[in-house]
């Protein structure tokens, strides 16, 4: 992981924070927060889930399964690790308890369980892989700048085969999570923002 326990910055500022997790964090709070009132709430998710039904043409029980996906992720349980972020509702707060959950140990299987289930909703076709054009309304979904999937998608498609399997989807996610490596090419939200 990115640190210890103790290198929780007491007083909190954006500052104190490793620059290349906060850049990170930073751009997934931006992708995910799509009214821009600073944090993604229950609504971004919905709008987020109502985008992948219309960009992924999505329909019946796979629509069901999205809007689920992405309620239960909006609405997670009244503790634990997603509870502690989710709850926050300012920049700040938000990014203090990221920093704080992710030295929760029980973390690295959260992400992994919930990009395991994203993989399966952005998995239009139920093929078991993530093709290009596929993953293209992934970075739709998200507003990502398009000019930077297909060097998203190679670095992802560890195998050269052309698309994308879970396990590669799961350990970029995570790997783009915690990883503090600057120079890595892995932007699975887009370019990181300027901090």
């Amino acid at each position: 992981m990115t640190g210890n326990a103790q290198d929780i910055p007491s007083e909190k500022k954006l500052r104190d924070f490793p620059i290349t997790w906060l850049r990170k964090n930073l751009t997934i709070i931006i992708a995910h927060d799509i009214d821009h009132d600073g944090y993604p709430g229950y609504n971004d998710f919905m709008t987020i889930a109502q985008r992948l039904i219309k960009h992924g043409n999505v329909k019946g029980k796979a629509a069901d399964d999205v809007i689920e996906f992405f309620r239960s992720y909006a609405k997670p349980p009244k503790d634990g690790a997603r509870s502690e972020i989710m709850g926050k509702r300012s920049l700040g707060e938000f990014v203090t308890a990221a920093w704080k959950a992710e030295h929760n140990p029980g973390v690295i299987d959260l992400l992994r369980s919930k990009y395991s289930r994203m993989f399966k909703i952005f998995d239009l076709d139920s093929s078991g892989y993530i093709t290009f054009d596929e993953y293209l309304v992934f970075w739709r979904v998200y507003d990502l700048d398009l000019r930077f999937a297909k060097m998203q998608f190679d670095y992802m498609d560890t195998d050269g085969d052309g698309k994308i399997s879970e396990e590669e989807f799961v350990n970029a996610a995570v790997d783009y999570y915690t990883s503090l490596d600057a120079d890595t090419p892995n932007r699975f939200y887009g370019p990181l923002i300027n901090y």
